[in-house]
């Protein structure tokens, strides 16, 4: 039986955190973690185990109830002191990868990453790096030898390597997401280690409805290789009235830019929430 089922949105680090003991309730009734009992804090398969043999009775009922606690205080949206856990403090910037999903030099795609560039570095603890997707040839068997690639394709896995999450400027075409980004994907999904546990946003260009058809399409697609989108906020621009930039890159419009910014923030946060699904640990049962 497990105690309790953790989200990969934090949840899997502070849960196991109350099972070791090291997340306490203080004398104001929020949830702190103890100086002097942190622990490693990992993803194990979404599941938070603990010896129940090596627990009293008292102290199983108490860290239930602080389970209870922040299992309500996700769910509300009004959860303890952000920075009081120690999942969600980190000095380690976070680098996101910057896909633009055409490959026409002059598309509003690669201009949302150029300026995504830019905006982040307004906001601290963030780096946005443009990754060309230009060159990769047309996703093909054949051209795999072993474990040897094309050599843009093994530049393209090394640069999503550094990375710790993706930003994707997709543009619809015909309703769905373009086909270069297709192939980027498909290209980075053969090695587990390119995608897996990416966290991702999505900024969208269209007519009508801005490109939200390519979004959900590409959100679909970011399943099997298992990357993590942020569900809010949600971006996409109108690009029916022409060009949405300055002569110097930056956008037009006040309001998008506060928006694609709050989109950047929220990637960050999501980003550094999940840092401790990702470390591993050795999981510990918990008897039947």
């Amino acid at each position: 039986m497990a105690l309790a089922m953790a989200s990969m949105n934090g949840f899997c680090g502070s849960s196991q955190a109350v099972m070791e003991g090291s997340l306490q309730l203080n004398g104001s009734g929020r949830l702190s973690v103890a100086k002097t009992n942190r622990i490693p804090l990992a993803r194990t398969g979404f599941k938070v185990r603990a010896q129940q043999a090596q627990i009293s009775a008292p102290t199983e009922t108490s860290r239930r109830a602080m389970l209870g606690l922040l299992a309500a205080g996700f769910a509300s949206g009004s959860f303890v002191d952000k920075m009081a856990l120690a999942e969600t403090k980190s000095s380690k910037p976070v680098k996101i990868a910057g896909i633009a999903g055409s490959i026409s030099q002059t598309a509003t795609s690669k201009g949302l990453i150029r300026a995504a560039t830019k905006l982040a570095k307004d906001i601290p603890g963030l780096e946005v790096e443009y990754i060309d997707i230009d060159n990769l040839p047309m996703f093909n068997l054949d051209l795999v030898n072993g474990d040897n690639y094309p050599q843009p394709v093994e530049d393209f896995f090394d640069k999503l390597r550094s990375k710790d999450g993706i930003l994707f400027a997709s543009p619809e075409y015909n309703y769905s997401f373009t086909a270069p980004l297709k192939n980027a994907i498909d290209w980075a999904s053969m090695e587990p280690d390119t995608l897996k546990d990416k966290t991702a946003a999505i900024v969208s260009t269209g007519w009508d409805l801005g490109g939200a058809r390519s979004q959900y399409q590409l959100r679909q697609v970011g399943i099997r290789p298992d990357i993590y989108f942020i569900n809010k906020p949600e971006l996409f621009i109108n690009v029916g009235s022409g060009s949405i930039f300055n002569d110097d890159g930056t956008l037009k419009d006040k309001d998008i830019e506060t928006k694609y910014k709050d989109l950047l923030v929220s990637l960050k946060d999501f980003t550094i929430r999940f840092r401790p699904c990702k470390e591993p640990r050795a999981a510990t049962n918990i008897a039947s």
